[in-house]
């Protein structure tokens, strides 16, 4: 494609994005459960086509799906919650445990002849971690709202997959529909390596956690698992805060032992249970997928960090669909 050509598709494809990356942000509180109802349909697609395969029928398997979603959001749900719980309750130990370990720090960098003048924090008056009875009514009536939203376009995309992909087929043509084929199969292929993965790294930490003797060790657990779905960013965040509570209640060595253990942990499930690193299977380059994060993070909010690699991939088989725009889906692939 000559030079001209390329720089106005560019100019287009950039207009285009704005605009829909402005609707997107303005409208992040409705955009966001429907494309996590998208991408949830992607990715259990798949398994809906197997269940099929082997005699079940498809409304069965797309309810059989769903229920299995609401249960196990519901289930972390449950454990988040207790873990709060028993998290604000000891509180106030923590906040003993913060000075202690501030004034050590501080009685550390005076023999060095450094001076220090932090202050620990002032105790919180009451409750930090729940919030109050009001507010979680609230938020709890949004998340239902949301979920259901969730569970609905899941539910609708899913029992009118065929039938939609028929049409997108007749509309878009074959080379555009084998791209989105493919960009589907390898969210599936991501999803699945990103949660096999966790589940082994999230049982891992949590045995290792309970062994040294660190709070709460099931909700670092299932942030781990969560967060993990988070290409590149996930695992780092997650383990901040139970090596934050392990320094709070062993010092240095304490929280040496839980970043290394986890960090061990992490590298032994890659390389045991992964055929190759789940980020590989979204054929996107990681400074691609780097910068997606933190683009989608800004127009959809915390929602984004979640559908950052999805919507990324969709973005580049669109792009490679298109003869205009083919070179800018190839400089997203992976070398």
């Amino acid at each position: 494609m000559p030079a001209p050509s390329r720089l106005a598709s560019l100019t287009r494809v950039v207009v285009i994005a704005a605009v829909i990356a402005t609707g997107m942000y303005l409208g992040a509180a409705i955009v966001n459960p429907v494309l996590v109802g998208l991408v949830l349909a992607i990715i259990v697609t798949p398994t809906v086509h197997h269940l099929q395969e082997r005699g079940v029928p498809r409304v069965a398997g797309v309810l059989a799906m769903v229920g299995a979603i609401a249960g196990v959001t519901l289930l972390l749900v449950a454990l988040l919650s207790l873990s709060l719980i028993e998290l604000d309750s000891a509180l106030p130990a923590y906040q003993d445990l913060l000075q202690a370990q501030i004034l050590g720090l501080q009685s550390w960098f005076a023999d060095l002849g450094v001076g220090v003048s932090a202050q620990p924090p002032e105790p919180p008056n009451g409750s930090v971690l729940i919030p109050p009875l009001w507010e979680i009514l609230a938020g709890l009536s949004l998340l239902a709202i949301d979920f259901l939203v969730i569970l609905i376009v899941t539910v609708l995309i899913l029992l009118e997959a065929d039938a939609f992909r028929g049409r997108l087929a007749r509309s878009l043509g074959t080379g555009a529909m084998a791209e989105l084929s493919r960009a589907a199969s390898s969210l599936s292929a991501y999803a699945s390596l990103r949660t096999r993965n966790g589940l082994a790294t999230g049982i891992a930490v949590a045995v290792l956690l309970l062994l040294l003797g660190v709070d709460a060790p099931v909700l670092w657990a299932v942030l781990i698992v969560v967060l993990g779905y988070i290409p590149y960013f996930g695992t780092p965040v997650a383990s901040a805060p139970p090596i934050g509570l392990a320094w709070l209640q062993g010092g240095l060595p304490g929280a040496l032992a839980v970043a290394i253990g986890i960090f061990v942990i992490d590298v032994l499930a890659r390389r045991l249970l992964l055929p190759y690193p789940a980020e590989r299977a979204l054929e996107i380059s990681p400074p691609v997928i780097v910068l997606s994060v933190l683009a989608w993070t800004l127009v959809l909010g915390v929602p984004g960090l979640f559908l950052a690699a999805p919507l990324t991939l969709l973005i580049k088989a669109a792009l490679a669909g298109s003869v205009e725009t083919r070179w800018l889906g190839m400089l997203m692939e992976r070398t």
